[in-house]
């Protein structure tokens, strides 16, 4: 079956009528993960990445089920997620139509799966008893998911920003070709921002909050998630670590050492950053920061604001409790130089 719509590298999308043809196989699905705590730059990573020519940027797939299929939220296009042409093509493609998926049951496998304390079992690449179907029916929902996004967009690279060291090792079940780039950024700065009460738009009417956490949660949460991205390489995935302070300084430098990390055909095929800017077009990606909902004219420029108005008391424990893994940081970049 042919897809209702078309989609190009940039994700503009033209409506075509629909046809009926046996589906011709496609490769193996190259998938990049972002990963990494939030609130380090990786929504804004994805939305750049998608700006190269062979990319397309899906948002943070892990959390589809319930924000997606279930809520019905705003798509990065703010198109609700029913309504938006790129993700129904997907869901056509994938499994018929999204009416044919149960909600419930997708959540309750990506739920009872996915998470960070069941990472010794994800680590084997197997499950208990009470969580081997569940397994096996996520492994077969999302092999079938990805591999529609790469007919659908027709991208070389699908870039997820899932974020969670949890969903990087299920991905490993996976019939994909996965690499990771941990997105790093300023501890300090991370608590800070985590510390400000953010909206989400994509919640509509119900306008919820985002998630706010404590300084030591921050903390606890930025260096354990690090720690397994790194260990990710011990299992052949490829990882790749991206400073976030060095990608708003030199962009497109950073943009071109992903894009050859990723596999990418050609690093020539960049977005244009005159100036340090980007124009931003729509993206299709589901879940988020706000951002992904910015469009036209954006300065990439280094947010240091938690240098003025972190609490002292904040930065005192943030410096304190992460001064090991910033150390192992700053040697390893100097080394890298």
């Amino acid at each position: 079956m042919e897809l209702l719509g078309k989609f190009d590298d940039r994700h503009s999308v033209t409506v075509a009528g629909q046809t009926h043809e046996t589906k011709q196989p496609v490769s193996r699905p190259k998938v990049l993960m972002l990963g990494g705590f939030g609130r380090s730059g990786s929504t804004l990573l994805e939305r750049c990445l998608a700006q190269c020519e062979g990319f397309s940027g899906l948002g943070e797939v892990i959390h589809l089920w319930e924000r997606g299929l279930h809520d019905n939220e705003l798509c990065g296009c703010s198109s609700k997620f029913a309504d938006c042409p790129m993700w129904t093509a997907i869901g056509a493609e994938a499994y018929g139509g999204w009416d044919k998926v149960d909600t419930k049951v997708a959540i309750s496998d990506r739920l009872g799966v996915v998470r960070n304390r069941f990472i010794p079992e994800l680590t084997g690449q197997f499950a208990l008893a009470p969580r081997r179907d569940a397994r096996e029916r996520l492994i077969e929902r999302l092999d079938r998911l990805y591999s529609a996004a790469k007919q659908v967009t027709g991208a070389d690279i699908l870039v997820d920003s899932s974020k969670h060291p949890a969903y990087a090792y299920f991905l490993r079940s996976l019939n994909i070709d996965l690499r990771c780039v941990l997105v790093v950024r300023d501890p300090r700065g991370v608590a800070y921002s985590w510390s400000k009460v953010v909206k989400r738009p994509e919640t509509g009417d119900r306008m919820q909050d985002m998630p706010r956490y404590s300084v030591l949660e921050s903390m606890v949460n930025w260096t354990s998630y690090s720690l397994l991205f790194h260990a990710l390489a011990l299992f052949k995935v490829p990882v790749m670590t991206v400073h976030y302070e060095d990608f708003m300084r030199a962009p497109h430098t950073t943009l071109e050492k992903i894009a050859r990390f990723a596999g990418a055909k050609s690093s020539e095929l960049l977005p244009e950053l005159a100036d340090g800017q980007i124009d931003l077009q729509v993206h299709h990606t589901v879940a988020g920061n706000p951002m992904r909902f910015k469009v036209g004219e954006v300065k990439l420029k280094l947010d240091e604001t938690w240098k003025s108005k972190m609490p002292r008391t904040d930065r005192a424990i943030a410096s304190v409790l992460s001064f090991p893994m910033r150390v192992a940081y700053k040697a390893a970049r100097i080394v890298g130089r």
